[in-house]
């Protein structure tokens, strides 16, 4: 529970400075996450004699797709049935494609790039 300091109201339209408690800002211990604040305090230490840890790469078993003219004109056609590349959603283009294998990641990704191409022509445009 929040403390209340001399002259502050009770009613909820309060500044929020008024409700702050000022020893809880005063304690620097307090500013970080204590999850956060843990966390840091549990990095070994870094030195320049070791190499730095990277953690492996490990390949999907998924084969990569492939997306082929059909494949994105597709696609294309499902983004324009959806009122374009601003509000089309990777979902609502997934169920419009209707495509076998086609998965929610893959139509996230390449809308991403869509839409970053688009939005380069649109500039270059200018």
């Amino acid at each position: 529970m929040m403390k209340r300091f001399e002259g502050e109201s009770s009613h909820k339209g309060s500044s929020f400075s008024s409700l702050v408690n000022k020893e809880y800002l005063s304690k620097s211990s307090h500013i970080m996450r204590p999850s956060k604040r843990h966390a840091i305090e549990r990095l070994p230490e870094l030195s320049l004699k070791s190499p730095p840890v990277v953690r492996p790469y490990v390949r999907s078993k998924m084969p990569r797709l492939r997306w082929t003219p059909d494949l994105h004109l597709c696609f294309v056609h499902a983004v324009e049935r959806l009122g374009g590349e601003d509000r089309a959603t990777p979902k609502m283009v997934l169920q419009i494609m209707n495509v076998n294998g086609l998965t929610l990641s893959h139509v996230k990704s390449h809308l991403q790039m869509y839409r970053s191409m688009k939005h380069e022509q649109m500039l270059e445009g200018m």
